[in-house]
């Protein structure tokens, strides 16, 4: 069987933001409560219903390469080992004016990726106060690049307003 961290990897793949990583943690565990249920046929087959059709499809075309376990338990396993692969992966928060594309999105956690040497994906909050830029936070520091906190250093140094 291919190495178990190479097809985790492709649970993960298309997803950039934390709400998306959440939602697929949720079709996981809905497709874990499907293996001892619906007789011996395949487990995409089985969930079809239950999840999304593009996390349906992925665990098909794994079963049909061969690259899931094919016992039941093992399946198991795997499954909790994905889990424990996603919960591991990186949230970089984000504080933007705007919810961003997801053009922007894939760009931005490609980026992301390539700086910290490991999928991470974004947290995204809305704060119009923002006005552009974006306030960042990582693994503990935090970095302001928003307008709006340039504003407010030539306001109080300028005008004296605030």
């Amino acid at each position: 069987m291919v190495k178990q961290e190479e097809v985790f990897k492709k649970f993960v793949e298309d997803i950039a933001t934390a709400q998306q990583l959440n939602a697929r943690s949720e079709d996981i565990e809905e497709a874990k409560r499907w293996i001892y249920k619906g007789g011996q046929a395949p487990l995409g087959e089985k969930i079809k219903s239950s999840v999304p059709e593009g996390f349906r499809s992925l665990i098909a075309e794994l079963e049909r390469s061969s690259r899931l376990p094919n016992s039941r338990k093992e399946l198991g396993e795997f499954f909790k080992g994905l889990i424990e692969y996603i919960d591991k992966i990186p949230s970089v928060k984000l504080n933007l004016a705007f919810f961003p594309g997801e053009e922007f999105l894939n760009k931005l956690t490609d980026w992301l990726e390539n700086q910290l040497g490991k999928k991470a994906v974004v947290d995204v909050s809305l704060d119009e106060r923002i006005i552009a830029g974006a306030m960042i936070e990582y693994a503990g520091e935090y970095r302001d690049y928003s307008f709006a906190s340039k504003l407010d250093e030539v306001l109080k140094k300028e005008v004296g307003l605030l």
